[in-house]
């Protein structure tokens, strides 16, 4: 019931820096594991670690930033394709090849896109189990296959036995 948490003072000499050195993590473990050898300073700011783990990924600035970003590098991909097409017309109008270059834009964005699903779907195990599908399947296959092979009928005034292959 009592408060356990006590913030970090920085620093007032900006030489000195605020972030714990690298082996701190280390010092922290054995401090743990053998408290009477304690090399760990429990007062250095853990924040500073924390601080990447602690911001949500899917909150909406991260969400926007990242959005933009995309949106970015499509338009630059854009400008790019344009510019390649302008550069050489080969007898086209710079119409035409602005809308040559629109096109291979798109088609390079659903290409991307196709790319991006299907790492998806394997990621996720899609794939795993897919080969695990045709593998049941085969062998349900070829069980059916030996029963059929297998299948001896009985003698019965109904059954015919085939003469020269024919029935």
């Amino acid at each position: 019931m009592a408060i356990t948490y006590k913030p970090f003072v920085l620093p007032s000499d900006m030489s000195v820096p605020a972030a714990p050195q690298a082996n701190a993590e280390e010092d922290y473990i054995q401090s743990v594991l053998d408290p009477e050898k304690r090399g760990y300073d429990d007062s250095a700011p853990i924040e500073l670690h924390l601080q990447k783990e602690l911001s949500n990924p899917h909150s909406r600035a991260k969400k926007q930033a990242r959005w933009q970003a995309a949106f970015a590098r499509r338009r630059e991909l854009l400008a790019q394709y344009v510019r390649d097409e302008l550069r050489d017309l080969k007898g086209r109008t710079r119409r035409e090849a602005r809308a040559e270059a629109v096109w291979k834009w798109r088609e390079r964005l659903a290409a991307d896109r196709r790319e991006e699903k299907k790492a998806w779907w394997v990621h996720r195990g899609g794939e795993v189990a897919l080969l695990r599908r045709r593998a049941r399947r085969a062998r349900k296959e070829g069980k059916q296959d030996k029963r059929l092979h297998d299948l001896v009928l009985k003698e019965a005034p109904n059954q015919v036995i085939p003469v020269d292959g024919r029935a």
